[in-house]
C-alpha cells in the first residue's frame, strides 16, 4: 500500500483557526459613547483666583445621556498662560468633577475631561469642549459639550 499526502487548502484552514482563536479570546467591552451637554449659571467671586480657590458657585443642568442638575462650584488654578477649572457638579444621582483647560493667551478651544465621579457616575468617562464661556456675564454662563461613556 502506498502512502498518500493529503494537503488541506489554506482557504479551509484559516477560517477554522480564526473561529478557534476568537472563541478563546476574552470578550471585548462594548463601550458606547453618548452625547452630553452641561449648562451652568454661576456667580463668580469677583477676584482673579489663581491658587485653586473657589472662583464661582452656581447651578448646572446635565442633559443628553445623563439627566441631572444641582449645585456647582468652580475651583481655579493658573499656571502661566493656562487656567485650570475644576468644576464640581453635585447632582441628585452623584457628583461629577470636570477639569477644563483654558489657554489664556491663544484663545483656542477649551477642552474638558471628567476627572472622577461618585455613585451613578463612578465609572463615567468623558471629554469635549467648553463651547460657551461667558465669564463676563451677570450671571456668568458656561456650556460643556462632548461625549461620555460608562466603563
Amino acid at each position: 500500500m502506498r502512502k498518500r499526502n493529503i494537503a488541506l487548502p489554506l482557504v479551509v484552514a484559516v477560517p477554522a483557526v480564526a473561529v478557534l482563536m476568537s472563541s478563546c479570546a476574552p470578550a471585548a467591552k462594548n463601550v458606547a459613547h453618548s452625547n452630553l451637554a452641561v449648562r451652568c449659571t454661576e456667580t463668580l467671586s469677583g477676584q482673579d483666583v489663581t491658587n485653586g480657590g473657589v472662583s464661582g458657585t452656581g447651578r448646572c443642568t446635565i442633559t443628553g445621556m445623563l439627566h441631572d442638575s444641582g449645585p456647582a462650584t468652580d475651583y481655579r488654578t493658573q499656571n502661566g498662560e493656562e487656567a485650570l477649572i475644576r468644576r464640581v457638579v453635585a447632582g441628585a444621582k452623584g457628583t461629577i468633577i470636570f477639569v477644563i483647560k483654558i489657554p489664556l493667551a491663544s484663545g483656542n478651544r477649551e477642552p474638558w475631561t471628567i476627572k472622577s465621579g461618585t455613585r451613578t457616575y463612578a465609572k463615567l468617562h468623558g471629554r469635549g469642549y467648553q463651547v460657551v464661556d461667558n465669564y463676563t456675564g451677570t450671571p456668568a454662563t458656561f456650556v460643556l459639550k462632548g461625549t461620555v461613556s460608562h466603563v
